[in-house]
């Protein structure tokens, strides 16, 4: 029978886990019922509470010190999970970046993935993003980071301080400029386009440039997009290495 500071360890477990899952991007989809949620954090849980049971550091005694343990381990796997959930973003930004320049976020409406607006090429590539991560693996790289947290990371002893703010905003400046990055051959193309119909505009004022350009340059994004697909797949592979890079810089500053 497991004794009472085993009980209150796994407990503190399970909190990193489900905070960890609840901010990660699996959770983020909406059509995953809330039992198959918990039951996934658990299950994760009782994996990695067995491999870290033999080097537990002391565990507070008192209500308050568990208390206080109890939201450092919520905090920490909250900050992980948003760590890995930027980089995947990634693909998002890069999608609003296109469609606001091609013409598609005219069409923003409710996207039921994420519970806010969205567009539709960033859905689209958020998507082929998150479908390519889980064919390539980047899942297990997730959850094989998580669980070395708990060796930067012992429980109880996650501290919140300016670094780990810095380090959030640093990965958020990375993956920013890494969607900038990806949209850029497009928008270049898309700058061209604009220049065109300009020309077009001044040299034959009969043509209504405003409604013939946007399925010109709709046309035109799409037909760049598609000649880009195939270099897309390198950059989503980078994704595994700085989610692996990311949440190691974040648990060296949470100690």
């Amino acid at each position: 029978m497991p004794d009472a500071g085993q009980i209150i360890a796994f407990f503190l477990v399970l909190l990193r886990a489900t905070a960890f899952l609840v901010a990660g991007p699996l959770y983020a989809l909406s059509g995953i019922p809330v039992l198959l949620k918990v039951g996934f954090s658990l299950v994760l849980a009782l994996v990695i509470f067995p491999v870290i049971a033999g080097g537990l550091p002391p565990l507070p005694g008192d209500v308050w010190g568990y208390g206080l343990a109890a939201v450092s381990e919520t905090g920490a796997g909250l900050l992980l999970g948003l760590a890995v959930t930027m980089v995947l973003n990634i693909a998002r930004m890069a999608g609003r970046f296109i469609d606001f320049q091609i013409g598609y976020a005219m069409s923003s409406t409710l996207d039921p993935l994420s519970g806010g607006q969205g567009t539709l090429l960033s859905r689209y590539l958020y998507m082929l993003a998150l479908v390519f991560f889980l064919i390539v693996d980047g899942h297990h790289v997730m959850l094989t980071g998580f669980a070395g947290s708990f060796a930067l990371v012992p429980l109880g002893t996650a501290v919140f301080t300016g670094g780990a703010a810095l380090t959030l905003l640093k990965i958020f400046c990375g993956a920013f400029t890494l969607a900038l990055q990806i949209s850029a051959p497009i928008l270049a193309v898309m700058v061209m386009v604009d220049l065109a119909l300009g020309f077009l505009a001044r040299t034959t004022p009969q043509i209504n440039v405003f409604l013939t350009g946007f399925p010109v340059k709709i046309m035109v994004g799409l037909l760049t997009l598609s000649f880009l697909m195939p270099l897309l797949g390198v950059v989503l592979r980078s994704l595994i290495d700085m989610v692996e890079r990311d949440l190691y810089l974040l648990m060296r500053v949470l100690v």
